[in-house]
């Protein structure tokens, strides 16, 4: 019985899957989610994608990132799976394209490699977890045709005001969130208005940097 309502949370979606397989897909470049774990901390999680610049070294794996080289912590004994198949980081080489999750600022203990120049995929796991209904914000950055800042905001809706929203995110903080006219919402996972939207209902908001919100994921009668 204790355990119910934690389990209903993490079994919860901040953002509906083809999103979530969307912002941490191939063209992302990094991303920084936080959650609130069971026992009411915070804990940041981080993706990056790039291209290798150079074997592993003293602990130490360089990307090639659209914002520079960034190297990036990982354990002598990290999971490697390339093209799917377990390997180990001694068989990286320098040209390879790379996704590596990882706990805050901890070496990370798994890598997703590619021999290929096709970047490789996130399990569907790791993208269910990191966008459950423990988070709490994230930053993903993103390139398409241009790069991108895509900033999202979930929390129980404390006001409404206009086009702007104020969420109450499950640490406490508050967030005032600007909505586009053309916002599109969708409430229970089927198209809604803005004005649809009431207190009390949880909503997950996502923008591209000083953007106003353009999407809304909300839950709730």
């Amino acid at each position: 019985m204790l355990a119910g309502p934690a389990y209903a949370l993490a079994r919860a979606v901040a953002v509906p899957t083809a999103t979530a397989t969307y912002l941490l897909g191939p063209k992302m470049i990094r991303a920084e989610i936080t959650q609130r774990a069971a026992d009411g901390t915070t804990q940041d999680f981080r993706v990056d994608r790039g291209r290798l610049t150079k074997r592993f070294a003293a602990g130490t794996l360089t990307l090639s990132e659209p914002f520079g080289a960034t190297p990036i912590k990982v354990s002598p004994s990290a999971r490697v799976f390339m093209n799917g198949v377990p390997m180990t980081v001694r068989t990286l080489r320098a040209g390879m394209q790379v996704a590596i999750p990882r706990s805050d600022d901890a070496p990370a203990d798994t890598v997703y490699a590619s021999s290929t120049k096709t970047a490789p995929k996130l399990p569907r796991a790791i993208v269910a977890s990191l966008f459950s209904g423990r988070m709490l914000r994230a930053e993903i950055g993103f390139k398409d045709t241009a790069l991108h800042d895509y900033l999202l905001d979930r929390g129980r809706i404390k006001q409404i005001n206009g086009p702007t929203l104020t969420l109450r995110e499950s640490d406490g903080s508050l967030v005032t969130v600007s909505t586009a006219p053309t916002v599109r919402v969708k409430i229970n996972g089927k198209p809604a208005t803005y004005a649809a939207l009431h207190h009390g209902m949880m909503a997950t908001t996502m923008h591209d940097g000083d953007k106003p919100a353009d999407q809304i994921w909300a839950t709730g009668r």
